[in-house]
């Protein structure tokens, strides 16, 4: 009997390092003592993260606002998110509108809505999972401002029902998508994520996982 030895080719060696940088990079990440998880004797807000096949999505249970806008007043939450413009509110997608999103940076759009159930009841794209989060009132607080740094201006692009766009700082690309947005926002709340580590749905949901394992010790 021959037997042939394979030799591992570069590409082979790459991926499974790659993955295993992520994930200790990930592992490694930390809450931000003071911010969170807040104490048990303090005042803190609920922060709802809806993850379905492709979009992530950040809610705020609306009791906790002031606003009183024809829009928003008789809804529940108030969700953010973030995509790619030319896809979501300009409907440029398929292969080629995909291929664009992720390796060309293209421009981006904040998405602000008022809705009675959050966007992982509502997702045409399941199964989605849902997290909840207690933050601290600074958590909070850096969470939100955080938000609204990330839009360029407050004029919107477009309203489709119940949803806003408005134009967003940053460009969208492989390495900024609802994921990283959804990731950098908690982690001005002190949650222990990792913004580098949010490549994926799976990376990001693995994180928020461990986030909720970490807040119930």
């Amino acid at each position: 009997m021959i037997v042939t030895l394979v030799q591992p080719t570069s590409h082979g060696i790459a991926v499974p390092i790659a993955f295993s940088t992520i994930v200790l990079l990930t592992a490694c990440a930390s809450p931000v003592e003071g911010l969170w998880p807040p104490a048990p004797d303090s005042p803190a807000r609920d922060v709802i993260v809806s993850l379905d096949t492709w979009h992530a999505m950040i809610a705020f249970p609306r009791e906790y606002e002031t606003e009183d806008s024809a829009l928003s007043s008789h809804h529940l939450y108030e969700e953010w998110g973030y995509a790619e413009r030319a896809w979501y509110v300009e409907g440029k997608t398929g292969l080629s509108g995909g291929v664009r999103a992720f390796f060309w940076p293209t421009e981006g759009v904040v998405e602000i809505g008022y809705y009675d159930r959050v966007w992982k009841e509502r997702t045409p794209q399941p199964p989605a999972e849902l997290f909840m989060f207690r933050v601290s009132e600074e958590g909070y607080r850096r969470l939100r401002l955080h938000l609204y740094s990330t839009m360029l201006m407050e004029e919107p692009v477009v309203v489709f029902g119940q949803s806003t766009f408005y134009p967003a700082k940053r460009f969208y690309h492989l390495f900024h998508t609802c994921h990283q947005y959804t990731a950098r926002a908690l982690l001005e709340a002190g949650l222990p994520i990792s913004v580098f580590g949010a490549f994926n749905r799976t990376s990001l949901a693995w994180q928020l996982q461990r986030a909720t394992k970490f807040a119930a010790k």
